[in-house]
Order: C-alpha cells, then structure tokens, then sequence
C-alpha cells in the first residue's frame, strides 16, 4: 500500500521566473516500507520511474517540491532504532538524490512562492526555516522550539510586507495557534481557540486539527475545534469569530472568493 502525494513539478527544466508553478504534472507513491519513490505521470496516469533510496536507509514519509532549483524534500521515518533521520533532497531534472538537507529533520512544508521551507518535527518540538533564493540555494535554518505538537500549517501572503510569508500552525494538543513571520522569525500566538478533536477520534489523518488558508488572496483561515470553527483574520492576526455547533468539523474546504 501507498500513499500519492501531488507535486507541482514541471516537466522541463524550473523557470525561476514564474513565481508560481503553473500546476502539478508528476505525482509520488509512497510505499509504506520500502525506500522508493514511485514516480507517475499525472497526465496520462502512468509509472515513469522508480527512484531509489536504500543508499540512504530512507523510507519517505512525506514530501515537498520548490520550484526554485526544482528540489523535493524528503522526511524519512525513523529507522530500525528509532533514530531520526535528516531530509534527503532529490533532483526533479534528473530525479537523482543530491544528499542531506543537513541535520534538517521532519516534515516539509513550501510556501507558494517556493521560497520558503518549514519543516516540522515533533519529537523534537523544533520548527526550522530555511529560505530559498531565486538560483536555488538553500540558506542555513532558524529554529522555534515549541510544544505545541503541531497538527497543520497554513501559508498566508504578508499583509505588511511585500512577497514575503507568514505560516500559522495549529495544534494536535491545545487551544492556542502559532505565528510566524517568516522573513524575521517573530513569534505570536493566537489564544484560546477550545480543544482540538482527540487523536483517536479521527482515525482517517494525523492531522487532528487542520488549519486552511481562503486562498491566494484572501485574508481569512479556518481551524476547528472538538465542537466549533474559528475563523482568524490573518491581517490582524487575531480571532475573527467562532462558528458553534460544529461537531469535529475537521474538513475543510473554501468556497468563493474569500
């Protein structure tokens, strides 16, 4: 069995000029205990390629594409010991493996405009961001040490600064959600939101408490709660409102312009 994670990749060579990929073309199966990416052809629903990771003892768990130098991570599961292993990095142009992405270690996340990387591991309770430049190069990381054990993250355009990210990231534990401006590392928390849907009553994802941006534009996000929504203002960067009477609403999806 196998997980598809889509990935807006192209099928030439990244243009760094597009600020955006114009939309996914490859996808990734997962296969839950062998170190392989299973490449296919979102098009015409075919296999392309078989990438091999057993050099480096990783069976990925996750991934993320930039466009900017055209990189996936790779968040590798723990191996036999239980030692956690750093991110691999893949060539999307010749689909080979590049290396480590240093001591970089769990989950990765890309900003829409690719130039932001935030990778969350929650056995260490660490964030760490790395910024990406035009050409590719992947910058050294600045850490947020939290035990938030964070859920899901949202990516939200600055309303302060132009291109640049803000991320909110919600919590599988408790009631508050944190900011981070990711140009400069300030942290702010959003407070008091009520307790997230327990682990174990939602079986279908790990994510117990997603969080949902309204879009490319919009200045709204979504998160619930066991019992409610809350709506947070993501130019003020506070609550907005809370929705009552909505039981594990942990799906979400925005309809409109927001």
């Amino acid at each position: 069995m196998g997980i598809v994670e889509l990935v807006a990749a192209s099928a030439s060579c990244p243009n760094p000029s597009l600020p955006v990929p114009l939309g996914p073309r490859f996808g990734f199966i997962l296969h839950k205990d062998e170190p392989v990416l299973q490449k296919i052809d979102l098009e015409t629903m075919s296999y392309i390629k078989t990438i091999s990771l057993k050099d480096y003892n990783c069976i990925p768990q996750s991934l993320a594409y930039t466009h900017l130098g055209g990189y996936y991570f790779i968040c590798c599961k723990p191996d036999t010991t239980g030692a956690i292993l750093p991110q691999l990095i893949v060539d999307s142009v010749t689909d080979s493996v590049i290396g480590y992405n240093g001591d970089v270690t769990g989950t990765p996340y890309i900003s829409p405009d690719g130039h932001y990387l935030v990778s969350i591991d929650d056995v260490k309770g660490l964030m760490r961001v790395q910024s990406i430049t035009i050409r590719g190069e992947v910058q050294d990381a600045f850490d947020i040490h939290t035990n938030l054990h964070i859920s899901d993250v949202a990516f939200q355009p600055s309303f302060t600064e132009a291109h640049q990210y803000n991320i909110y990231a919600s919590s599988s534990t408790q009631t508050d959600v944190l900011f981070v401006e990711l140009s400069s590392g300030k942290v702010k928390m959003v407070k008091s939101l009520k307790e997230p849907v327990k682990t174990e009553e939602w079986p279908w994802s790990s994510k117990n408490r997603l969080i949902k941006d309204s879009g490319l534009f919009g200045q709204y996000l979504m998160t619930p709660s066991k019992e409610s929504l809350f709506i947070l203002d993501g130019r003020l960067n506070k609550l907005n409102c809370e929705i009552t009477e909505v039981e594990r609403g942990n799906t979400v999806i925005w309809v409109g312009e927001a």
